[in-house]
């Protein structure tokens, strides 16, 4: 009797163990509805299903000149301008969703800013098949970019299981310059 009373008990916890484990290893509802991460690095195309990201400079100033367009625009923190080029794949989009995620995790919304929407690549219709060179602007402060990421989508809502390019920005923190200049988003 007292050993049935062992493997009972033995059960038991084997079927507690399992059930814990399984519900640890279940998806939440947050991991089924985020997107999917690809991931890239500075330099290098990264493709996705919509399209393709070239990142290839990171510059950071206290001010933001737009071509066409006076004064020039300041900020209670600093510019980063990530140039880049930015290719759709399938059809004609537009990427609305660009932001700069630090280290310590806080996350910094594109800028939107007037005169932004006609030189910024978030302002560019891509269409597929043709390069476009430009630029993405986030306001953050410079002392937050060493270890940040880059964090590009398409759609701004209902992205859930959408790629997500994310491109780290570099170890080093990048030289600010007095006046960054952007150049208007073209063809390549």
């Amino acid at each position: 009797m007292r050993a049935r009373r062992v493997l009972n008990l033995g059960l038991t916890l084997a079927v507690l163990v399992a059930i814990v484990g399984l519900y640890r290893l279940t998806p939440t509802q947050k991991d089924i509805q985020d997107p999917t991460p690809v991931k890239g690095i500075i330099g290098r195309t990264v493709k996705t299903p919509r399209f393709d990201l070239t990142v290839s400079d990171v510059r950071v100033g206290r001010k933001l000149r737009i071509p066409h367009s006076t004064p020039d625009r300041d900020t209670l923190t600093d510019f980063v301008v990530v140039d880049a080029t930015i290719t759709a794949t399938r059809e004609p989009i537009h990427v609305s969703n660009v932001r700069i995620r630090s280290s310590d995790g806080v996350t910094y919304l594109g800028a939107n800013r007037n005169g932004l929407n006609e030189v910024d690549l978030t302002g560019s219709e891509l269409s597929p098949d043709i390069p476009v060179r430009g630029s993405f602007v986030v306001e953050m402060p410079a002392d937050k970019v060493p270890g940040a990421t880059l964090l590009v989508m398409e759609k701004s809502i209902l992205n859930d299981l959408e790629p997500q390019v994310t491109v780290p920005l570099g170890p080093d923190a990048p030289k600010v310059q007095d006046v960054v200049a952007l150049t208007p988003a073209s063809d390549t």
